[in-house]
């Protein structure tokens, strides 16, 4: 654990205890929202790191991004919450030739848009900044997992160049994979990766893109993205530097903690430049309504959120069969049963693994998520709170 430095004045301390605080890793010093901006703003590509669905971190993005833009209002904000395919769709919202109504039913936006990313959307609108739909559509993802970069090779909807190296990335992400099993079969594991990176290069060509035609006016490119694709400079960072080595990129990770009055953070220096520290707590996102959950629930400690089974990854149907349950677990608890076929986690639809993992991905921790199964002829809905993976 690394000991916060603070330069707030106490009274801001007192009266934001439990705001999130943003900390150069450099010198393990608390800054403000405006240093952090005014160093940040200086490079060209800021990556902003994100816990899906921790509220406090959203805010802080937020508010940098805001900064950001006061001193380089030449911008451009790519998201992995959106989808190559509907850039189109996406710049017609912006631009005011739809309604939100239109873009909602047709742009495929991610669980908890109402929370977490709308603002993001409707402050590029409102400011002339143009939103690049920087990720790889699932479903082609999904099709790389199942058979190989082959599968989607010449589409111009994905990366012209992928690579998937085993490197520290790759152990990063056998790291994050620890307990799903032996996926579906030799090489399955591998295929998933190439999934990963698959995302993670379409990103970086889609930003790199961009800056190669306005070089004239030199924009500040933002990326939001889950942290996995970015900490320690690995993934859509590094596939950013490989296209264009000039670059000046600066990285923001975050983590929740306990007790964020207790000025602790656990992250290593080499995660980036910046971590946002946003509290534990929070009230939960629920996914299949994106209306915040006004009942608050206990966020359990942080790591990877988990239902307490183990899937059976060799399913013949659409879904993922549960195989195990963990005794006492949640989804034990809430009625859950082997032989359950999940179809829908959190109101995201499960065809396979990887929607499975997918859905997981976008989830906290003591969060309450809604989960459907095929039980029979019939088809079953469970509320359960999900729990770690890492206990």
């Amino acid at each position: 654990m690394h000991k916060i430095l603070a330069v707030f004045a106490f009274l801001f301390l007192v009266a934001c205890e439990a705001a999130p605080r943003i900390v150069g890793t450099a010198n393990e010093t608390a800054v403000s929202v405006e240093a952090a901006a005014a160093d940040l703003a200086t490079a060209d590509v800021v990556v902003l790191g994100e816990m899906h669905g921790v509220r406090g971190v959203h805010r802080v993005h937020w508010q940098l991004i805001e900064a950001m833009h006061s001193r380089r209002p030449e911008m451009v904000i790519a998201m992995e919450m959106f989808e190559r395919d509907v850039q189109g769709i996406l710049l017609k919202y912006l631009g005011g030739v739809i309604d939100e109504a239109t873009f909602l039913a047709d742009a495929r936006p991610w669980p908890g848009y109402d929370t977490d990313y709308r603002w993001v959307i409707e402050f590029a609108r409102s400011n002339g900044v143009v939103v690049l739909a920087a990720n790889a559509p699932r479903k082609l993802a999904r099709a790389v997992a199942q058979g190989g970069i082959e599968a989607v090779a010449g589409n111009p909807h994905v990366a012209r160049a992928t690579t998937a190296p085993e490197d520290s990335y790759w152990d990063a992400f056998v790291d994050a994979m620890q307990g799903h099993g032996n996926m579906s079969g030799p090489g399955s594991l591998q295929r998933f990766y190439a999934a990963q990176c698959l995302k993670d290069d379409t990103m970086a060509e889609s930003i790199v893109d961009y800056l190669e035609e306005h070089r004239g006016s030199k924009p500040l490119a933002v990326l939001i993205c889950g942290k996995m694709h970015s900490d320690y400079g690995r993934g859509a960072v590094a596939r950013i530097r490989s296209r264009m080595p000039s670059l000046d990129i600066r990285v923001v990770s975050c983590e929740t903690v306990d007790d964020i009055g207790a000025n602790v953070y656990s992250s290593q220096r080499d995660i980036g430049d910046y971590v946002i520290v946003a509290p534990d707590i929070q009230p939960p996102i629920s996914l299949g309504n994106p209306i915040a959950d006004e009942e608050a629930a206990d966020a359990g400690g942080g790591g990877r959120p988990a239902l307490g089974l183990m899937p059976d990854y060799d399913g013949e149907e659409a879904g993922v069969l549960v195989g195990m349950l963990r005794p006492g677990g949640p989804a034990e608890g809430a009625g859950l049963m082997v032989g359950d076929l999940i179809v829908e986690l959190a109101g995201l639809p499960v065809e396979d693994v990887e929607s499975y993992m997918d859905a997981l991905a976008e989830l906290q921790v003591g969060q309450r998520v809604v989960v459907k199964v095929r039980r029979g002829d019939g088809v079953h809905e469970f509320a359960v709170v999900l729990t770690s993976r890492t206990r």
